[in-house]
C-alpha cells in the first residue's frame, strides 16, 4: 500500500469514526435490524412524538452505527403527531416498511369499544406501508391511509409470509378496547390493502398469569429446524414490568395453535425483532430499560431448539424457552 492509499484510507476512517456512535450512545425504542448485503440497517422513528419521518442506521459489526439518515418523510397532508415502530421487510424484491402514524384528532372517527374506557386517549392510529427498491429508501406509500381497519386505534404492524400468502399481525389497542388485542389479516398481494377480515389470535390479559392489558410489538421468526412459528411480542407482567413474551405454533400456521405464552425477556426491556447476523448467529434486539430518555438498543443471543426458542443462559438467567411450560429459570 502506497503513502497516498494509506493516507486516503486514514482520512476516510477518520471521518466515518467522526460521524459513529457506538449502539450504547443513542436512544432508541423499537430498535429493528435489517442484515442486507453485508451491512446492517436499525431503523428509527426518534423522537416518537412530533416526529415527521424514519431514519436509518448502518453499521457492519452491530456496534458502531452511522449517523442516522431520513429514509421516509410523511406524506404532504397528513396531519401526523407520532411516528412510532418501524420496520422493514424484504418482499418479492421490494423492501417494505411498516410504521404505525398518530394523525390528529377529528381526521377519522374512532370511538370507545369499551366501558370505561378514557376517551382522551382515544386518537386516529394505524400502521401505514410504504415501499421502495432499496433498503436505505426513499421509501413511498403503497396506499393511501392505514391499511388496518380505519375506525380502530392500531399498532405496531409486522409481515409474515405464510404459504407464499403475505398477511399483517398487529396490535388493536388497549385504548380503544380496555383490553388489548392482537390480530392478524390477509393483505393484498401488493400490501396495499387487507384481503380479508381481522382474525383475534387473543388479549392481551389471557396470555398469562400477572398479564397486562397492553398488546406491544409482535415479531414472528419461523425455525429453521423444524418449521415451528414462534412469537414474541411485549406486555406488562406483574412482578416483572415491561418483558418480551413468547408463544410457538407448532403447525407453523398463525391460526395455531399456540402454546402457552412464557416470559422470554423480563428485565424491563421490550418491544424486540429477531434477526440472523452474517456469520449465521440468531440474535434478539430491544430498547431497555423501558424509560425515557435511557433506552438503548440491546442485542442477545438465542438459540433455536426447533419446537422452541430461548436465550443463551449467559443472555437472561430468569428467561425460559419459547414452546415450553411453565415460568422456571433456564439451568
Amino acid at each position: 500500500m502506497t503513502f497516498r492509499t494509506k493516507t486516503l484510507v486514514s482520512v476516510a476512517f477518520c471521518a466515518f469514526a467522526a460521524f459513529a456512535d457506538s449502539r450504547d450512545d443513542f436512544q432508541i425504542r423499537d430498535p429493528f435490524v435489517l442484515p442486507h448485503d453485508g451491512v446492517y440497517y436499525l431503523y428509527e422513528s426518534k423522537p416518537w412524538y412530533g416526529g415527521d419521518g424514519v431514519f436509518v442506521r448502518t453499521s457492519n459489526d452491530l456496534e458502531t452505527w452511522t449517523e442516522k439518515k431520513r429514509v421516509l418523510s410523511i406524506p404532504a397532508g397528513v396531519k401526523c403527531t407520532a411516528v412510532w415502530a418501524p420496520e422493514v421487510h424484504k418482499y418479492k424484491g421490494k423492501y417494505y416498511l411498516f410504521v404505525t402514524i398518530t394523525e390528529e384528532d377529528g381526521v377519522r372517527e374512532v370511538n370507545p369499544m369499551a366501558e370505561g374506557v378514557d376517551v382522551s386517549r382515544i386518537h386516529p392510529r394505524g400502521t401505514w406501508i410504504f415501499s421502495s427498491h432499496t433498503p436505505d429508501g426513499e421509501f413511498r406509500p403503497v396506499s393511501n391511509g392505514p391499511v388496518t381497519p380505519k375506525d380502530w386505534v392500531c399498532l405496531d404492524g409486522t409481515l409474515v409470509v405464510e404459504n407464499g400468502m403475505p398477511y399483517i399481525v398487529f396490535c388493536h389497542e388497549w385504548v380503544q378496547t380496555k383490553i388489548g388485542r392482537m390480530c392478524y389479516a390477509a393483505l393484498k398481494e401488493d400490501l396495499s390493502g387487507l384481503a380479508s377480515e381481522p382474525v383475534v389470535m387473543f388479549a392481551a390479559a389471557d396470555a398469562m398469569p400477572g398479564a397486562g392489558r397492553v398488546t406491544d410489538g409482535p415479531f414472528f421468526y419461523r425455525s429453521e429446524k423444524s418449521g415451528a412459528l414462534h412469537m414474541i411480542w411485549s406486555n406488562g407482567v406483574k412482578g416483572k414490568g415491561y418483558c418480551v413474551l413468547c408463544r410457538t405454533s407448532k403447525s407453523g400456521r398463525l391460526s395455531g395453535q399456540w402454546t402457552k405464552d412464557s416470559v422470554f425477556f423480563g428485565r424491563n426491556g421490550g418491544h424486540g425483532m429477531l434477526f440472523k447476523t452474517f456469520d449465521g448467529a440468531l440474535k434478539l434486539t430491544l430498547h431497555q430499560p423501558n424509560k425515557t430518555p435511557y433506552e438503548r438498543m440491546k442485542l442477545f443471543d438465542v438459540e433455536d431448539g426447533g419446537e422452541t426458542l430461548r436465550l443463551d443462559a449467559s443472555s437472561m438467567s430468569e428467561s425460559v424457552g419459547c414452546g415450553e411450560s411453565g415460568l422456571q429459570a433456564r439451568r
